[in-house]
């Protein structure tokens, strides 16, 4: 790639970024009912026309916010998910998505507006999802070959182990209850212990 065409892709990402930003600004501000190209546009500070050189309409702007919030997650949580023994790499992870949780930023509270929408949950979400998070399914992959984590589906691991970090995290960041760090421990170690099978000692 010669220096015109990397400064070219820069200048596309960081348009492109730029845009997205602004759609999930308003969305956490506003719902996604009040998500317009031209407000995009407007919050982006660019030509309602540069938009539709990215994304061809709303809902595929929608669909590749998803995409890219999904990214930023998989890259807060999973960034050293390899060191430690296999509990401490569950704790690791639960710790860091209830923290990435519980923050007010527009990521979080646009997410909440459009996860849940048919557009945005096809065949390709669930393909990137299951690429980006590989990591923790390799986790629970490992516990189950070891025979120390109950014989559960990967996704039913999840509901049962990692969803509560995130119910507690978006309780908090409602302002619904607030609690104290001593909960929060013992609610990753009780999700742990929930799908933990302890070693019998032999005698």
């Amino acid at each position: 790639m010669n220096e015109r065409s990397f400064t070219l892709d820069l200048i596309m990402h960081s348009k492109r970024n730029l845009i997205l930003r602004a759609a999930e600004k308003i969305i956490a501000s506003g719902g996604i009912q009040g998500l317009s190209m031209q407000l995009v546009a407007k919050e982006a500070g660019v030509a309602a026309g540069t938009i539709y050189r990215y994304f061809k309409d709303k809902d595929d702007l929608i669909l590749e916010l998803r995409k890219d919030v999904l990214a930023q997650v998989a890259s807060a949580i999973l960034e050293d998910h390899h060191v430690g023994t296999l509990e401490q790499r569950f704790k690791r992870i639960w710790m860091k998505m209830h923290n990435y949780g519980k923050q007010p930023s527009p990521a979080n509270l646009s997410y909440e507006q459009y996860a849940h929408l048919p557009e945005s949950n096809t065949d390709e979400i669930r393909a990137l999802e299951m690429k980006l998070f590989e990591p923790l399914h390799r986790l629970f992959e490992e516990g189950l070959t070891q025979g120390c984590i109950q014989p559960l589906h990967p996704r039913a691991l999840y509901a049962v182990a990692m969803e509560p970090s995130m119910t507690m995290a978006r309780a908090m960041r409602r302002g619904l209850i607030k609690y104290d760090e001593k909960d929060i421990t013992l609610a990753c170690d009780l999700c742990w212990r929930a799908i933990y099978i302890p070693t019998t000692p032999t005698n």
